[in-house]
């Protein structure tokens, strides 16, 4: 079963992202959480790693950069694929963490953006699933 990882705290976005990604592939799986805090825990607790994240910068508890870093500084999710939707400000600072997404990306307003975006989001998650798996 392939799972994104979704970490949003704006309801409306999280419907048009799985909206999104629903019509182009119906067997996908997104798992979504409200804030930083809750992603690291979802992780902690996860089966290995899904075949990507999706974090948005402005996230309550622990913000979408802190995300970034723990995940990207942990042996066992440092692999995992991630995407950022981040404006100019936000690229800045993911710059300055030292840790790179394999994509940053600027928020769609409505579900034509979100469904160019999530072409990229599986395109992403089916090769990152290849890699793996030929990796094994």
């Amino acid at each position: 079963m392939l799972e994104i990882l979704y970490v949003e705290d704006n309801p409306a976005d999280v419907f048009l992202l799985s909206t999104a990604i629903k019509k182009i592939n119906s067997a996908l799986v997104m798992r979504s959480v409200g804030d930083g805090e809750k992603a690291l825990d979802f992780l902690r607790r996860a089966n290995g790693c899904p075949c990507l994240i999706v974090l948005d910068l402005g996230l309550p508890r622990v913000d979408g950069v802190e995300v970034l870093k723990a995940v990207k500084a942990n042996p066992d999710f440092r692999d995992c694929p991630t995407v950022v939707f981040a404006e100019r400000d936000g690229r800045a600072r993911i710059e300055r963490s030292g840790y790179t997404p394999e994509l940053i990306l600027r928020k769609p307003m409505d579900l034509d953006g979100y469904s160019a975006i999530a072409k990229q989001i599986i395109d992403l998650c089916h090769s990152s699933t290849a890699l793996s798996n030929s990796a094994d």
